[in-house]
């Protein structure tokens, strides 16, 4: 409908321009729409910019046609749906949440339904067409079942150390991808509807350059030569090493339980030390990864999947070996056993300090308040607040730009918190994105014109991670402090 007001020959001030919320393919709480459960009725929020004259005066009778022509259109689209899809949907929907009920139940991080369609269009978010579908190697698969007498079955794997492997455009990176978008749910049609993961699930990278703040990254470096020390660590620009450190650290500091690592996108002196290496190279301060993979699964409960491509050492690590062969992923964790016994793999043998607690320090300020004055996302891959930016590139859980306006808005109202460091900051990050979807915004606290904009649900985990990439903000481990 608002396609049909453009109007090329006119100023844009001149014509009614509205819109509402386009949803994509998951399953999101979004402020777009709500229900009110009191007085039992639904709003829905449109953006209208009202027609003026001469870029001065309000175009009343303009006005009035373009609201009447809104309310029509709504109308007509409410007498066109189609209830037997709105079923789909709210089928699709509970079977999601049981599954994932399933899943916490059953020690399982990540499941994979039978039939699924994992390869994309394109780059798009549509399925492949004639893609092969996914068919769980028999030892891995499960059957759910559902509570209305029906069932699924898929491919389940466990927590743990699970290794994904296979040779160039075998599917390997796409099964990783499917199961980062697993923590969302998604209608049906999209293929990957049923591919559910723990929802505290994050992929890590190198990035090359992150600031690194006030982080305890001794369980992966004994010392940092001619550097500050390692547990309480930080630098304006971090090396891939540190930076992929930093990554996992703050993230089992947020709660993660489900670490997702791509060997295409790591630092490889970080990840992993064959046994050469580790003869020639006597003094490392670097930890490896691999050398905490355990330790991460039995003490800290935090599972790995790792896609691999280059390296057999890192199978001696794993409970679970997936081999995709053209995207038919077969299970060879037993057929593998003779191979892993010529090699051995090799656990840091001091435990590590896991940091558990991050508060964010609250600027200084001789003001009563504290406030920005200006805050953008930039090319959809950085947010700027003032002097303050934190670059997004790598958050790839967040994949829409509802999505940053609720980050921004959430990280607007974190920093500008005077009492910030009295809590830890993922429950400051919680609450605030439980107070945006309820309408319980602070007062005072909101960027301006926010009121006006779209909002998508975010985890808590993505505006701590986000806060962590923020240049120029500092903070304290309330652990150390308690101990003081």
């Amino acid at each position: 409908l608002s396609l049909e007001y453009v109007n090329e020959n006119k100023d844009v001030r001149e014509k009614a321009q509205f819109g509402a919320q386009v949803p994509d393919n998951r399953i999101l709480r979004r402020n777009g729409i709500s229900y009110d459960e009191s007085k039992q009725y639904f709003t829905l929020r449109i953006n209208f910019n009202v027609p003026l004259v001469n870029a001065i005066s309000i175009n009343a009778k303009a006005a009035v046609r373009a609201v009447h022509d809104i309310l029509l259109h709504i109308d007509e689209a409410l007498s066109k749906i189609d209830t037997k899809i709105f079923d789909d949907y709210l089928i699709t929907f509970r079977h999601q949440n049981e599954i994932r009920a399933y899943i916490r139940r059953n020690d399982i991080c990540a499941f994979v339904a039978n039939g699924s369609i994992l390869p994309r269009e394109n780059g798009s978010d549509e399925p492949m067409k004639e893609a092969i579908p996914f068919v769980s190697p028999p030892d891995m698969s499960v059957t759910i079942p559902l509570s209305d007498g029906s069932q699924i079955s898929g491919m389940a794997i466990p927590q743990g150390v699970t290794v994904i492997t296979g040779g160039g455009y075998s599917g390997k990176s796409t099964l990783l991808d499917a199961i980062e978008n697993g923590i969302y749910n998604h209608i049906p049609g999209g293929g990957r509807e049923y591919v559910i993961s723990d929802e505290s699930a994050l992929k890590i990278c190198a990035e090359d350059g992150r600031p690194v703040s006030n982080l305890d990254i001794s369980s992966f470096f004994r010392f940092l030569p001619g550097r500050s020390s390692p547990d309480n660590f930080s630098t304006p620009h971090a090396s891939g090493s540190v930076s992929q450190a930093a990554n996992i650290v703050e993230g089992v500091c947020g709660g993660c339980k489900l670490i997702l690592i791509d060997e295409d996108r790591s630092a490889t002196n970080f990840m992993i030390r064959d046994k050469n290496m580790r003869r020639i190279i006597q003094h490392d301060p670097i930890i490896p990864f691999t050398d905490r993979i355990r330790e991460l699964s039995s003490e800290m409960e935090v599972s790995t999947i790792l896609v691999i491509g280059g390296s057999s050492e890192y199978l001696s690590y794993a409970d679970n070996v997936i081999l995709m062969d053209k995207y038919i992923p077969k299970n060879i964790t037993k057929d593998i056993s003779g191979m892993l016994a010529l090699s051995s793999a090799v656990e840091e043998e001091i435990p590590a300090h896991w940091q558990k607690s991050r508060c964010l320090l609250p600027r200084e300020t001789n003001k009563p308040f504290l406030y920005f004055r200006a805050v953008e996302v930039q090319n959809e891959k950085k947010i700027i607040m003032d002097g303050y930016s934190a670059d997004i590139t790598y958050l790839t859980a967040l994949t829409s730009k509802y999505q940053l306006n609720t980050l921004t808005c959430a990280m607007e109202q974190l920093m500008n918190d005077k009492e910030s460091s009295n809590e830890e900051m993922i429950v400051k990050a919680e609450e605030i994105i439980t107070n945006m979807f309820s309408g319980k915004f602070k007062t005072g606290s909101l960027i301006p014109g926010s009121e006006y904009q779209f909002y998508e649900h975010i985890r808590p985990l993505d505006v701590l991670c986000c806060v962590n990439r923020m240049r120029g903000v500092n903070f304290i481990n309330r652990e150390d402090r308690d101990d003081e």
